[in-house]
């Protein structure tokens, strides 16, 4: 990407993670299940938390911004 984001709708503060962007913090299933309807946002994959908290429950999404396409990676939980 020509500018690095930082921050976007939603989410909030992003940071780049190899190839991907990161959610910052854990982000509420509402907030997640609505990337979807989000014009810069699609292809949304949720995977579940392993039994005995070995991993939490994660989301991976397909977007584009400003033209340009990256993976957005963040865990699931927290509140608004």
């Amino acid at each position: 990407m020509s500018k690095p984001i930082s921050s976007l709708p939603l989410v909030g503060t992003v940071h780049r993670d190899g190839v991907a962007y990161r959610v910052a913090d854990p982000v509420p299933i509402d907030v997640v299940s609505g990337l979807i309807r989000e014009s810069w946002c699609s292809r949304l994959v949720v995977t579940d938390a392993k039994s005995g908290g070995a991993s939490a429950s994660e989301f991976t999404a397909m977007c584009v911004v400003d033209g340009e396409p990256f993976v957005l990676v963040g865990r699931i939980g927290g509140r608004r």
